[in-house]
């Protein structure tokens, strides 16, 4: 291949995509760019043997992507505890369980190298704003972002479609033209309401959601073959 030759793109990703190369990029980051899924699932079974909580199997699937404070409203109403208490101990535990350190899931560093290379990238999160800086920060990531759109910065969380909405049109692009990267249903949800294309990469055993594509790891290296062609 000579040095202007393009690049081909990768069978899976011309199936999914096309032609379409996207003009900004907005990644979710808990479960997708950090470990904090983990951090996160810790935090709240220290407060669920804290306050005598018992969860129903429904519940997880909400509990799943979802903001701290419908954790908090959950785990209140499975224990008859007063929902602004039961908010406090989460934000206390997952502080406590964050300061631990954070790792990065595998490719997320590549990814996002590659990709900011190319198109401006936003981050959006149920986290509130000031905990998603925060760990992005102590990820070391934080400097990829143009934008970032949390629980606290639009009126409705994920799955609505408001903050992939926001994110896309604050890098500059419709939502149509730009691409969204998520772990959980409750994310792909709000980026396919959005109108945002959508690369699932769900949790190893977890049910991956409807997507455009769907890969294992974001260290796929398909998926890096196909950014240095945008």
């Amino acid at each position: 291949m000579t040095a202007d030759a393009p690049r081909p793109v990768p069978d899976r990703f011309r199936a999914a995509f096309g032609d379409w190369t996207p003009q900004a990029v907005v990644f979710d980051c808990d479960g997708l760019l950090l470990d904090t899924e983990t951090v996160w699932q810790s935090a709240q079974d220290a407060v669920v043997a804290q306050i005598g909580a018992v969860l129903l199997p429904e519940d997880d699937e909400v509990l799943h992507g979802s903001t701290i404070e419908v954790a908090a409203e959950v785990l209140a109403a499975r224990s008859g505890r007063e929902e602004p208490a039961v908010l406090a101990l989460l934000r206390r535990e997952f502080d406590r369980e964050l300061s631990g350190g954070i790792r990065l899931m595998p490719g997320a560093e590549d990814t996002l190298r590659e990709a900011a290379a190319r198109v401006p990238l936003g981050c959006a999160s149920n986290s509130w704003l000031e905990a998603l800086e925060h760990k992005l920060t102590a990820g070391g990531l934080r400097d990829r972002f143009t934008v970032l759109e949390a629980s606290d910065t639009v009126e409705n969380p994920k799955p609505a479609p408001d903050m992939y909405a926001a994110a896309a049109r604050a890098l500059g692009v419709e939502p149509g033209a730009a691409l969204a990267l998520e772990d959980s249903g409750t994310g792909a949800r709000a980026a396919r309401a959005a109108g945002l294309r959508l690369i699932a990469v769900p949790a190893a055993g977890a049910t991956a959601p409807p997507a455009d594509l769907v890969l294992g790891s974001l260290a796929d290296p398909e998926l890096a073959a196909w950014i240095r062609t945008w």
